[in-house]
């Protein structure tokens, strides 16, 4: 399934702004929660496909990191993963093909990283960050 065929025509506005490259990564998440919680957490506003990966996978390294994000943030994450579908959601994320930006070559997601920069996926080969500044994550 590609991040067209993904369900998200309520959660569009929210990849989108997401996906806008040229701020930092957790501005752009900053900005969504906030936005959710001003909608009474209102489903339409959370994340899906592409989008949802970068947030999940950039979830998870800074909870490897030995860190945490603040409750709304986790809450948000916490409600776009279950939106997905849960651990099976996100198992069927990782099963996915998808393209990596840098070689072009079909990978299953959980082979892929993703810039934080511009939300391409990238793949192993990739020889220093794809965006200045930006990370890579999963």
């Amino acid at each position: 399934m590609t991040d067209a065929q993904m369900p998200n025509s309520t959660s569009a506005q929210a990849d989108s702004q997401l996906r806008a490259a040229g701020r930092p990564f957790a501005d752009r998440v900053g900005e969504l929660v906030r936005a959710w919680e001003a909608d009474g957490r209102d489903e339409g506003r959370l994340v899906t496909g592409r989008a949802f990966f970068a947030l999940y996978c950039w979830h998870l390294q800074t909870s490897r990191s030995g860190s945490r994000h603040d409750a709304a943030t986790t809450a948000y994450v916490e409600s776009a993963h279950r939106a997905i579908g849960g651990a099976a959601g996100w198992n069927a994320v990782l099963g996915r093909r998808e393209h990596c930006s840098c070689h072009g070559e079909r990978w299953r997601l959980e082979n892929l990283s993703i810039c934080l920069g511009c939300l391409q996926y990238v793949c192993y080969q990739l020889d220093g960050p794809c965006c200045h500044g930006a990370a890579i994550v999963g």
